[in-house]
């Protein structure tokens, strides 16, 4: 390992570190907020971070060499239509009052299809009232707060936020408040604060999709569709919507760097604290896909992925990067390659990492982490079983205060040639029930190399053949085939 990649590490752990505050305080913090919960219902307990507080304007800013100042938010909508152009926006706050005309079908309240402009955006806020986005159609897939047609723009340092001026759940919210439709995007050092969507605190327990049981209306972060190589640098996301965070359809080439994704987390033990809602209604029970009660001591996510493919997606690189307390924090299922460098998985709300391109593209995880705080760091259950793909993975400890539910484990590997190599990283010990790792399941695992410096139980499931387990915790092995050795028994 170079030096730069060990100062890197320990400068993420030490930061994360610092940032951890027990989950009950954390959950504890939240006062009532009628834009995201019903009136008569306690105040949510969310686990969640307060985003910084928007950029206060001065009277003095820079604008660089060949930039053209704009001053309002009208000479704003003017320039995003033109191309070529480097534009300084005076710094201050501009909530949207109006919507930009459809274009072939499309609503939007910023339509930006100029191409090749760099828009410097430091010290700017823009504000995108929910009472605005419920004038856009409520149909799927047609509004979206900010449409990206053109390309090689680039958006510096600008602080996008939601408002939620009307009580929920009377407002309506656009599916994605970005939908990136142009090639080459990039967005440097921006902050972006999502919020709004119906139902919201209860995960799907109620739908994400057609039907559902009551009206949906999800709100995602940013969409990456038939677009190539956007790119994400420095820039912060704070989700509290039922949405994605990053999803892509059909891309081929995407860079994450440097970035900070949260979402948010609710003990499900607080649901039952509601007296009015859906929750109520349906006598606590969970509808979407099978009619079941709310477990108890569980913790679910109010988001959905944090970083998430669909069909056709290939070439995504994240490196640098936190992403957590969002439901898959990484579901990659791609026909390309996917590479995750210094990568920091926390808290997540399902899983933490579910990553494969079957036999079309190589999987590679370089020195990534993840906790056992509440669900499984693997699920590689879904998409077809990786082939030579490589997971390394350091194994760190929860938050102070955070307790194992019964999903908390390091979840289910799968894979053919593949390399699995798990670090320890904790300080104190992993609750013995969560502190195991299963290998093959419905996908197998052949063929690969399982290298376990961790305490963990490795469960070898009868679909686990001809592979080479070494571990420094104990093996159950119900394969064929499989050469076991003891770390520091050889």
């Amino acid at each position: 390992m170079s030096l730069r990649r060990i100062i890197s590490s320990f400068l993420a752990t030490l930061a994360l570190a610092a940032q951890a505050i027990p989950a009950q305080e954390r959950a504890d913090q939240q006062p009532k907020d009628l834009g995201l919960q019903l009136a008569g219902n306690p105040p949510l307990q969310m686990i969640c971070r307060t985003p910084p507080a928007p950029p206060v304007p001065t009277a003095t800013f820079e604008t660089r060499a060949g930039f053209t100042l704009v001053t309002t938010l009208d000479g704003f909508r003017a320039a995003i239509r033109k191309d070529g152009q480097k534009i300084r926006m005076k710094p201050g706050v501009y909530r949207a009052k109006t919507c930009d005309p459809p274009i072939d079908g499309q609503e939007h309240i910023f339509a930006v299809t100029g191409s090749r402009n760099h828009f410097d955006l430091r010290g700017v806020v823009f504000e995108t009232p929910v009472s605005v986005q419920s004038k856009l159609s409520g149909k799927a897939h047609v509004s979206d707060t900010w449409h990206i047609y053109g390309s090689g723009n680039t958006f510096e340092g600008g602080y996008f936020q939601n408002v939620i001026d009307m009580p929920y759940p009377t407002y309506r919210v656009t599916e994605n408040e970005f939908e990136i439709r142009g090639d080459n995007s990039t967005f440097l050092n921006c902050i972006f604060v999502i919020r709004g969507s119906v139902p919201f605190g209860y995960s799907d327990f109620y739908g994400k999709g057609g039907p559902n049981f009551g009206r949906l209306n999800k709100h995602s972060f940013m969409s990456i569709q038939n677009a190539n190589n956007t790119t994400l640098v420095g820039c912060r996301v704070y989700q509290q919507s039922f949405g994605h965070c990053v999803h892509f359809h059909t891309v081929d080439g995407a860079l994450i760097r440097d970035c900070h994704f949260t979402g948010t987390l609710r003990p499900t033990n607080d649901i039952f604290r509601e007296t009015v809602g859906r929750a109520s209604e349906y006598g606590f029970q969970v509808m979407y896909r099978g009619k079941r009660h709310i477990p108890h001591d569980e913790m679910i996510p109010l988001t959905e992925d944090g970083v998430r493919s669909y069909e056709n997606v290939r070439n995504i690189t994240v490196v640098d990067t936190v992403v957590e307390r969002m439901r898959g924090c990484f579901q990659l299922l791609c026909v390309g390659d996917v590479m995750l460098d210094n990568v920091t998985v926390r808290e997540a709300g399902d899983f933490g990492f579910d990553l494969s391109s079957g036999d079309k593209g190589r999987v590679t995880m370089r020195n990534c982490r993840a906790d056992i705080a509440y669900n499984p760091v693997f699920n590689l259950t879904r998409g077809k079983a990786p082939k030579g793909a490589s997971y390394e993975m350091t194994i760190l400890d929860p938050p102070d205060g955070a307790r194992p539910t019964p999903r908390a484990s390091l979840g289910i590997i799968a894979g053919d040639t593949c390399m699995f190599t798990l670090h320890d990283g904790t300080t104190r010990p992993v609750a013995e029930e969560a502190n195991v790792l299963r290998c093959g399941g419905r996908r197998g695992l052949v063929n690969s190399t399982v290298t376990n410096h961790t305490t963990a139980r490795l469960i070898l499931d009868k679909h686990v053949r001809n592979c080479l387990i070494r571990s420094h915790g104990p093996v159950e092995d119900n394969g064929q085939g499989n050469t076991i050795v003891r770390l520091g028994l050889e």
